[in-house]
């Protein structure tokens, strides 16, 4: 399953209150995925949910965020892998249509494209998101459950730097990854992405057979994302991360 693009900063218009209106609105647009990922939260599967909104039902779905009224959350379409839709660049150009801003969280699978990427900006998608949760194919693919993952998600950062499209990278935190995050770090520097978030272990859906990282690691790490944030030539954020190893569930962002 695809992890969510992070959207924030000040708003162009007047102040936002909170407790009316959201600053991102996460539609997890289908179940169906063809990756197999370990810590996927919402179980993917290979085939569409019966129970998924239909075209008409999510144009509906788009309305009622635009009732929000100013300013406009932004909408990440996720999933799944949100390129299994047949009516997705219909359901973009819908939410275009009535003003609220799109990122898109694909998967990495042989759907996603150059081709595609160009699509995404000629429907005025505004980021990608992507996931990276090792630094060799081995390591990365070992998570996501297809051979071949890791060079896909590389070689869409690449044409995304070339399109000149903002990337947010999402790289899960746990036992099985956190002594890769340095090398991912390093192979993140030179790709022209914009924000690299690090989503600590959530344990639902799949995610319960793997291990979060202990206290005591926990604060290793918010050490060093404090420390390498301030040179970085990208933002670097956490999710359900605190430095006293309490993790807590604040919504739906840690995705995967």
């Amino acid at each position: 399953m695809a992890e969510s693009v992070h959207h924030g900063g000040a708003s162009h218009h007047s102040p936002r209150d909170y407790a009316q209106t959201p600053l991102n609105v996460y539609w997890e647009t289908t179940q169906a995925c063809a990756l197999a990922c370990r810590h996927c939260r919402a179980e993917a599967v290979p085939t569409p949910h019966p129970m998924e909104l239909k075209f008409d039902e999510g144009v509906e779905l788009l309305r009622q965020i635009r009732e929000f009224g100013d300013p406009v959350p932004q909408l990440i379409l996720t999933g799944g892998d949100p390129l299994v839709r047949a009516d997705l660049y219909d359901l973009i150009d819908q939410a275009r249509h009535l003003g609220i801003g799109v990122s898109i969280t694909p998967a990495a699978t042989p759907a996603l494209t150059r081709d595609v990427l160009v699509r995404f900006k000629q429907h005025s998608v505004e980021g990608l998101g992507l996931s990276l949760d090792g630094s060799t194919a081995v390591r990365h693919d070992s998570i996501r459950g297809v051979p071949g993952t890791f060079d896909r998600t590389v070689q869409a950062m690449r044409w995304a730097q070339e399109l000149e499209m903002p990337v947010q990278v999402n790289t899960l935190v746990a036992a099985d990854t956190s002594g890769d995050l340095r090398a991912i770090y390093e192979l993140l520097k030179p790709l022209g992405v914009a924000r690299w978030s690090l989503f600590f272990l959530i344990s639902v859906g799949r995610g319960k057979v793997l291990r979060p990282v202990s206290p005591e690691e926990g604060e290793q790490l918010m050490g060093w994302i404090h420390d390498t944030s301030s040179t970085a030539p990208f933002t670097i954020a956490t999710t359900e991360a605190r430095p006293t190893g309490a993790w807590h569930w604040i919504g739906c962002e840690p995705k995967a």
